[in-house]
């Protein structure tokens, strides 16, 4: 987590109990592309996270979303990020429009406001974290499917020069079975040497050995 001050001693003493790192506004357009969710509140008169920086940022970061919360009035983040692809963008009038009914104290408000972002984030975390899952999913599947290719190829050319059908059935189901589990009992072996019992733990539950 970074944490952006114009003026960082006064307004951070120690951002390390937080787990982050302080950073300065000159350094800001170097540090956006980290971030997979960013709260900004300044005094700041004018936007200091223009439509141009987010959009870059999201290239660097290959169009992973970004969740962004603008709480500064006037505001921090330029309304047009808001049409960019890949970003979340919620300000105070999008939370005010929400809570407005039950606005009986700034307190009140804040709290509500607070649980509002909380809500958001947990879904926006859900969210990547299902995509990331989908796309190791994915890329087991193709792995596995190259696999069967390269088996099945040689398979049929034994067919092909006149080998006996059973003992090509065997061979093809012992390489796919060497093939496909070899990767895994690798990594479990170096997973014991090292003592990663959670990872063991968690390929017998995958397993479902």
């Amino acid at each position: 987590m970074s944490i952006h001050c114009p003026q960082i001693k006064p307004s951070i003493n120690n951002p390390s109990q937080f787990n982050g790192y302080a950073i300065a506004l000159s350094e800001l357009p170097l540090h956006i592309a980290e971030a997979d969710i960013i709260v900004s509140s300044t005094a700041s008169q004018l936007p200091i996270l223009g439509k141009g920086l987010v959009e870059s940022a999201i290239t660097k970061r290959k169009h992973k979303p970004i969740f962004m919360v603008d709480l500064a009035v006037p505001r921090d983040i330029e309304p047009e990020v808001a049409k960019l692809n890949d970003v979340f963008l919620y300000t105070v009038d999008d939370l005010q429009n929400i809570i407005k009914d039950n606005l009986n104290s700034r307190r009140q408000a804040a709290e509500q406001a607070e649980e509002i972002i909380d809500t958001n984030v947990e879904h926006f975390l859900s969210w990547m974290k299902a995509q990331t899952v989908q796309s190791t999913i994915v890329d087991y599947r193709q792995q596995a499917s190259v696999l069967q290719q390269e088996s099945l190829k040689k398979a049929l050319a034994s067919l092909q020069n006149g080998g006996s059908p059973e003992d090509i059935m065997q061979q093809l189901a012992h390489t796919l079975t060497n093939k496909l589990t070899h990767t895994p009992c690798t990594q479990l072996r170096k997973a014991s040497e090292n003592e990663r019992h959670d990872l063991i733990a968690a390929a017998r539950e995958i397993f479902k050995l």
